[in-house]
């Protein structure tokens, strides 16, 4: 066992959705060794500590009043409408294509709009700029539009039964969803089968509208949509967010600036710790999963399980999916443990729940890091394929004979976004780890203290992470 841990944990890395990893004609020479990079990574983010341990003398106040940029609400009215309408037309279409397009992944436009537009273009767009899936989501379209059929027949509660959600249950279902959602992508080959994709969004159809049928939309969303969770967590570090109450707009707030807001009178629901982690652990999941440590934790459940062994490598993924998971959540779960015994200022579960919002930046970088080239050329095959979208040589609107400009971005582009975007993602959550523990420890001495042991992780995940990540598109 100890060996199986270790292999996993020496692989942790990054790559893209299963069909579509990166690929590049030419590896990147790195100019100096590698470990001069992983070096002064790590250095940067120890330096960041140091930084905030000097100057940040208290804890930087939330801005409880945030600029708002007023919309006027027959313009945010027609917004919310016709991007509801778009992202139904688009569901649809997908739909239609995964399950009587092509069965070429390549030619289909369901993989690519799936896996590529929504899944990697939404996630960094609702990190960078604002959640969007709100106004997007097809499946809070469709409810919401039988239920306001069912109002004007005359049922004054709507469709929904409003069941209690056990506050017990929490977020949990949303991390098992999330993880079963990452061995869908990685381990069973949903993604090169377009029928597959189309039965498994008729799945998700028919589970969320029964939840938001059981429970109420609102609550449906808040505690098992694992989507609306992800994006929402994302969207919790972007600089824009949607006002919901008088007056109504957009809130512009410093990046990140949602993560620091104080601890209201509810607590973080049960689960939100393992469902961030969940965010982190399925990322690297992908990369380990195509890496040369992925091999020897292949040898290791050889020797150990046989007799459990498959071609397909069922159990050799669920094995190492839910390893990776739990040694990022015991790895962070010590790391919380280590600060309440140094502090004394609470329990390891307190403090766990108090600092995994300061996670969620690393999450960021390693999605930017995981997928912006893949995003960037990858990206570019909707255009054709959208008058195409069956894989039946159509050309709906010209575009069918548009091909990708592979040239975009090389691995040398890709290998420093990954630097920069993984540097500046721990040193943002090490301010704002540092941020919160002001908040709770009232001097500035205990708040560095407290802030140590999850630094400490995060220069870890640094060197471990660009270790990794050179290993497909660098020479070294």
């Amino acid at each position: 066992m100890r060996r199986m841990l270790f292999g996993l944990a020496a692989g942790l890395g990054f790559s893209v959705p299963a069909v579509f990893a990166h690929g590049f004609d030419e590896r990147y020479d790195l100019p100096v060794p590698l470990g001069y990079f992983v070096l002064g990574a790590a250095a940067v983010v120890a330096l960041s500590f140091l930084i905030a341990v000097l100057f940040a003398r208290q804890a930087a106040r939330p801005d409880e009043n945030p600029r708002c940029l007023p919309i006027p609400q027959p313009l945010l009215t027609m917004l919310w409408h016709g991007c509801r309408a778009i992202a139904l037309a688009l569901f649809l279409l997908t739909l239609t294509a995964a399950l009587w397009g092509t069965g070429d992944p390549m030619m289909n436009l369901a993989p690519t709009l799936v896996w590529i537009i929504w899944w990697v273009g939404l996630s960094l767009l609702a990190a960078l700029v604002g959640n969007v899936w709100p106004a997007l989501d097809p499946w809070r379209t469709l409810f919401d539009g039988l239920d306001g059929v069912a109002r004007r027949l005359g049922r004054r509660d709507g469709i929904a039964f409003y069941w209690r959600w056990p506050s017990r249950l929490g977020v949990w279902p949303a991390v098992a969803l999330l993880l079963l959602w990452s061995w869908l992508e990685v381990v069973y080959p949903i993604a090169a089968v377009p029928r597959r994709l189309g039965v498994m969004m008729l799945a998700w159809t028919a589970l969320s509208l029964c939840g938001m049928l059981c429970f109420g939309r609102t609550v449906w969303q808040k505690n098992g949509d694992v989507f609306a969770i992800y994006f929402a967590t994302l969207g919790s570090m972007a600089p824009l967010a949607i006002s919901t109450t008088a007056p109504q707009g957009l809130l512009l707030r410093l990046p990140g600036a949602a993560l620091m807001a104080p601890e209201g009178p509810t607590p973080l629901p049960a689960g939100s710790v393992a469902f961030v982690i969940a965010m982190l652990s399925t990322v690297l999941f992908d990369g380990l999963h195509g890496g040369s440590a992925w091999s020897l934790f292949e040898r290791i459940l050889t020797q150990r399980f046989p007799q459990w062994m498959d071609v397909n490598g069922y159990f050799q993924g669920s094995a190492g999916l839910i390893c990776v998971w739990l040694i990022f959540l015991l790895a962070y779960g010590l790391t919380c443990l280590a600060t309440a015994r140094i502090t004394r200022a609470g329990s390891a579960a307190l403090i766990a729940r108090r600092f995994v919002p300061t996670l969620v930046p690393i999450a960021v970088a390693y999605n930017i890091a995981h997928n912006f080239s893949s995003l960037l050329i990858q990206g570019q095959n909707a255009i054709p394929l959208i008058s195409d979208p069956l894989g039946r040589h159509w050309d709906l609107f010209g575009t069918a004979r548009r091909y990708a400009d592979i040239g975009l971005i090389d691995a040398r582009g890709t290998w420093y976004v990954a630097i920069v975007s993984i540097v500046l993602g721990h040193v943002i959550s090490v301010w704002l780890a540092h941020q919160v523990a002001l908040r709770h420890n009232v001097t500035q001495r205990n708040a560095g203290m407290a802030a140590l042991p999850l630094t400490c992780l995060m220069i870890a995940y640094t060197a471990i992470s660009l270790s990794v990540i050179a290993e497909p598109m660098v020479t070294f």
